[in-house]
């Protein structure tokens, strides 16, 4: 039988030959929305009412500045909520005054890296960029992103040259969407993560098909073809769609050893158009790879940007070899892990998308600095610490991968929390790796609200006891009563508490955990921080009190 593959049910466009031609100084400007789009937005603007939108921001920022003064944090976030409940149409007034549009990025995983990336490129394109950072990726801070930029009389200020990358939580993705009306919309990943919040895949992928729905047709769709659940969702849109992936046979896992095979969490099995089951030609890591299925045909779309050769140079090096429809570039990644060959990818495709030059991507993109936790280094007296988000079993099962690899061993902190951002269940972890890392440690901490849960997890990898040293949020209620009892009996015999008796039978919490870590680890040798997301807030938390690191809301942009 014949296949008909995703691509065939819906034609993705190649990058136009035009848009490829060497640019001059002016022409790397990327072109403005259509004339279209342009007229329905002037149209929007007359209906729109800057004297609400400048009460509007004056309260948003109000809120800001009196939740800084309070120490109630970075004061961000609620600036967007307060200026939406006074005017709703906020973010739609504002984005629309942006003179190159807005960008949307969302996926499980990378998309902060992706958002930094795509923020570099272009500005070495000579825009100016804004994007979420300040704020939260829900609704509320992306209309942060935009008021703090707002002057009172309702408008934004430099608004002129200037692009907004806005980095989405999953969930919120069809009401941003239908405010901010992106030129470009980019897919990163589809993974198991937050099951108590999100649901099964199937949920996020219904959100998502909402949100494409009320996308105009001037958008383009960027996809990730090796993830079988997102390329599917360009099969029914009527604007432009370009898909990236890897054409590098050698990163296939399935001839790689059993373990990393055994290991792989498959999201996505099954075909969306018939229920058949995928059939793997090449696989990379969890269901992304080659893919068809053999009842209907439905298969892997061909990619339009593709990293054709990855060539590891040292940890925080790979060289890509990226192809396009014209011709084959080098890239340089400074980033560790082959998920952040996908952010790479994913950058350049929408960067190429919005019409730039080859240039500001290959600099944009080697002169990144890791952000917030992703690959994020800190120095502290001598020694490194770098910290590795991991929030769900696929993302976790790469961390590990990147890590040990290359057989080094290597002074480990693993932070498991189950907050409500972190989801409560944490049965995912008996779908992680850990097995990867039995005698590839020089010294391992373990600490979060579910250490102990954790610890358990590495004994049953095949981690000795003694390997694990568990630093708890707080001390476990028999311990609690060993040293009330102590204390009784140093009063009843007139003793002065020992420091040792003070602090209880053991140390505990993440500033503990930090310092337990760090005693372990060597001068001028690297600490590995994998925290869930929380547990990565504390531990940046704790870091800042020692003037270590900014707050993660400064360092904001142009």
């Amino acid at each position: 039988m014949r296949r008909n593959s995703m691509r065939k049910s819906k034609p993705s466009q190649s990058i136009s030959p035009e848009a490829q031609e060497p640019a001059s100084e002016h022409q790397m400007e990327p072109t403005s929305p259509p004339p279209p789009q342009k007229k329905q937005a002037q149209a929007k603007r007359r209906r729109r009412s800057p004297l609400r939108a400048g009460l509007a921001v004056m309260a948003g920022r109000t809120a800001g500045a009196v939740s800084r003064r309070l120490r109630f944090g970075g004061g961000t976030s609620i600036v967007g909520v307060v200026a939406q409940s006074v005017y709703p149409q906020i973010v739609e007034h504002l984005a629309s005054e942006l003179e190159h549009g807005s960008l949307v990025i969302s996926g499980t995983n990378g998309k902060t890296t992706t958002s930094s990336f795509i923020a570099a490129i272009l500005r070495d394109g000579g825009l100016r960029v804004w994007n979420n950072r300040e704020g939260s990726n829900l609704a509320g801070g992306v209309a942060s992103s935009l008021v703090i930029r707002a002057k009172p009389n309702g408008h934004l200020r430099r608004s002129g040259r200037a692009i907004s990358i806005l980095e989405v939580d999953e969930a919120a993705l069809p009401q941003v969407v239908s405010s901010v009306q992106p030129r470009v919309a980019v897919f990163t990943n589809l993974f198991r993560d937050q099951l108590d919040r999100y649901g099964e895949v199937d949920s996020v992928l219904t959100l998502w098909q909402r949100a494409i729905h009320r996308l105009p047709a001037t958008t383009t769709l960027i996809l990730n073809a090796d993830d079988p659940a997102v390329a599917q969702l360009g099969r029914n849109f009527a604007g432009r769609v370009l898909y990236y992936g890897i054409n590098d046979l050698a990163l296939d896992t399935l001839h790689q050893e059993s373990s990393i095979e055994r290991h792989q969490v498959m999201d996505a099995r099954t075909c969306p158009h018939c229920g058949g089951e995928f059939i793997y030609q090449a696989r990379f890591y969890s269901h992304m790879g080659h893919y068809h299925c053999p009842n209907c045909g439905l298969e892997r779309p061909q990619p339009d940007i593709a990293a054709s050769s990855v060539q590891v140079d040292s940890f925080d090096r790979m060289r890509l070899q990226i192809q396009t429809p014209l011709y084959t570039q080098e890239l340089v990644v400074p980033l560790p892990g082959l998920y952040n060959i996908y952010n790479a990818l994913a950058a350049a495709t929408a960067a190429l998308a919005l019409d730039m030059d080859w240039e500001p991507i290959v600099s944009g993109i080697e002169q990144s600095k890791p952000v917030f936790g992703r690959g994020e280094r800190v120095q502290a007296n001598g020694k490194t610490m770098r910290l590795l988000l991991a929030k769900n079993p696929t993302g976790f099962n790469e961390v590990l991968r990147t890590l040990f690899t290359d057989e080094v061993p290597r002074h480990v902190l693993f932070i498991l929390n189950d907050n409500t951002a972190d989801g409560k269940d944490i049965s995912w972890i008996w779908d992680v790796d850990f097995e990867r890392a039995r005698g590839r440690t020089e010294s391992l901490v373990v600490a979060g609200t579910r250490a102990l849960d954790l610890a358990l997890r590495l004994k049953y990898a095949g981690i000795a006891q003694d390997e694990i040293q568990i630093i708890p949020p707080q001390p476990l209620r028999a311990e609690k009563n060993e040293l009330a009892a102590r204390n009784r009996a140093n009063r009843r015999n007139k003793k002065i508490p020992s420091e040792a008796t003070e602090a209880g039978i053991r140390s505990y919490g993440i500033k503990n955990a930090i310092d337990q870590a760090l005693d372990q680890t060597p001068l001028g040798e690297t600490l590995f921080i994998v925290p869930t997301y929380t547990g990565l807030l504390e531990v940046h938390r704790e870091l800042e009190q020692r003037g270590l690191t900014p707050h993660y809301w400064e360092g904001g942009n142009a």
